[in-house]
């Protein structure tokens, strides 16, 4: 079923003055040479500079400027484009950097090198041979397709607001810096949207899409052998420092080929190589190379992450919903998989004995407010179980014990009924507010292609090493290095937004 989320007014405009301006501006950074601050090696921003310009040019030749997602894509994204060249200009042009920051400056001018090349690889997919086809790019993961469909059908870019609550409903994240962080990891080319190619190379980073963020809390939060915005050359620097223990390695986004990872260790013989997996995920290649003795000190410290738990997620009972149940909350205008309480949340426990469905967090607000019954049937609370509800009927056979089966007829209650139509007390639960020192996890879920499933205990244990990294407590790292790259206390761009109107860079 479509379960929208409120979608924002576009309210801009794209003219070709824009868009000449912008390509004049790329035009310029395609001309810099002999600048000591680039680095020669991919990304190198002359060269895609005057690529991006030249796809621009091949937008403008083509473009009928029609179609509304195209109009309100290119308004973001060129503006976005204006503002880096801005920033890469007044790096370039400063009569003389202040002895000390050559280093940093010259990691700035990187990472907007890589964001350029973010944003061309971006408008290459959405606009291949200059011709608008965001509104039919294909999402390479099965589930993370029907997700974005259901969430915002054609859209090739929403807002970063409303990609985050389109989510919460299905990978619930919260808020504060946890939430800042994974905004950094998606939005690659700092934008404050996100495009549906974004998605796409986010979950295939981070795949399977059942536990997908706990695998990018696990590799990308936690891990201490992940680095951002680093290049080929730097890697090769970087771990110059651990060429006296073989099996060091550190892994990152590769540039040339966006979706895939690339990892670079220490071999044997104190070589420093890289290699870029194919077909599987990072945890899978990460764990083989393990085993094989090439993998065994992130980032030079002596431990290595147990990954082995993303191999075994736990699964939960399933809740299949009858072709009567369809039809019926059909008829009352609502969802079967739909908390009847909050009608916000989808049903994710089962109470014991009577076997009603409500969301988690409804249930854990009933039982605050001294409620020791079951809020339908009033029978007494003995326990829970955590389900995972599937909103459609499906044809195959059903694979539920009679147990699941006799709960199902007992949800079909004129009782159940009534708070469908009226939805008396208890009221949704208020969130609690926002504590810096003390973050508020919100419940580990995990989806499936058809609703959702409370996973083990692993999410939320990885939530708190997430917020312990975030928050530079000692504890998350006490081995890790420190590194020039590896940026503890906040993940790499948190801390890094000028390009968005907000703080100078920073590197940590």
């Amino acid at each position: 079923m479509f379960v929208g989320v409120p979608a924002h007014r576009f309210h801009g405009s794209i003219d070709r003055g824009t868009m000449n301006k912008a390509i004049r501006e790329l035009d310029l950074l395609s001309g810099i040479s002999a600048v000591p601050l680039l680095h020669r090696s991919h990304p190198y921003l002359p060269d895609i500079a005057r690529d991006t310009s030249e796809h621009l040019k091949q937008i403008q030749a083509k473009g009928s400027w029609n179609d509304h997602g195209q109009h309100e894509y290119l308004y973001i994204t060129v503006n976005s484009i204006l503002r880096k060249a801005a920033h890469c200009n007044d790096i370039l042009s400063a009569n003389r950097v202040p002895q000390g920051a050559e280093t940093e400056a010259r990691r700035n001018l990187t990472k907007l090198s890589l964001i350029f090349s973010h944003i061309l690889s971006e408008l290459k997919a959405l606009f291949p041979g200059g011709k608008f086809q965001g509104n039919t790019y294909k999402i390479c993961k099965p589930e993370a397709s029907q997700f974005w469909t259901s969430k915002f059908g054609h859209k090739c870019l929403v807002q970063w607001s409303e990609f985050r609550t389109g989510l919460n409903v299905v990978h619930p994240v919260g808020s504060g810096p946890l939430e800042s962080a994974l905004h950094s990891t998606v939005d690659l080319t700092c934008n404050d949207y996100v495009s549906v190619f974004e998605f796409d190379i986010f979950t295939r980073l981070f795949q399977p899409w059942n536990t997908l963020l706990q695998n990018w809390m696990l590799l990308a939060v936690t891990h201490p052998g992940y680095m951002a915005f680093l290049t080929y050359d730097e890697v090769r620097e970087h771990l110059k420092s651990h060429i006296q223990k073989p099996g060091s390695y550190i892994f990152r986004l590769s540039c040339t080929h966006l979706g895939q990872w690339a990892i670079g260790y220490v071999t044997s013989k104190g070589e420093i190589l890289q290699t870029i997996p194919h077909n599987k995920p990072l945890y899978l290649a990460l764990l083989e190379g393990q085993k094989e003795g090439l993998y065994l000190h992130p980032n030079g410290v002596s431990s290595n992450p147990d990954l082995s738990e993303l191999s075994n997620p736990s699964t939960s009972p399933k809740v299949q919903v009858t072709q009567e149940q369809w039809d019926l909350y059909s008829q009352m205008g609502s969802a079967f998989e739909l908390c009847k309480i909050c009608v916000d949340n989808e049903k994710n426990v089962r109470i014991k004995p009577c076997g009603h469905l409500l969301c988690n967090d409804c249930l854990l607000a009933w039982q605050k407010s001294d409620g020791h019954t079951c809020p339908f049937c009033r029978c007494e609370i003995q326990g829970k179980e955590e389900v995972r509800v599937l909103s459609q009927p499906e044809a195959e056979e059903s694979t539920m014990s009679s147990e699941a089966i006799g709960s199902l007829s007992s949800d079909l209650t004129k009782e159940e009924e009534d708070w469908i139509r009226q939805r008396p007390l208890p009221p949704p639960p208020v969130p609690a507010p926002f504590i810096p020192s003390a973050p508020p996890l919100s419940p580990a879920h995990s989806p499936t292609p058809f609703g959702l499933q409370v996973v083990s205990p692993m999410a939320q244990r990885l939530q708190l090493q997430a917020n312990d990294v975030i928050f530079g407590r000692p504890e998350a790292h006490r081995e890790a290095p420190r590194a020039t790259n590896r940026t503890p206390p906040l993940p790499p761009r948190i801390r890094w937004d000028r390009h968005r109107g907000q703080h100078p860079f920073h590197t940590a």
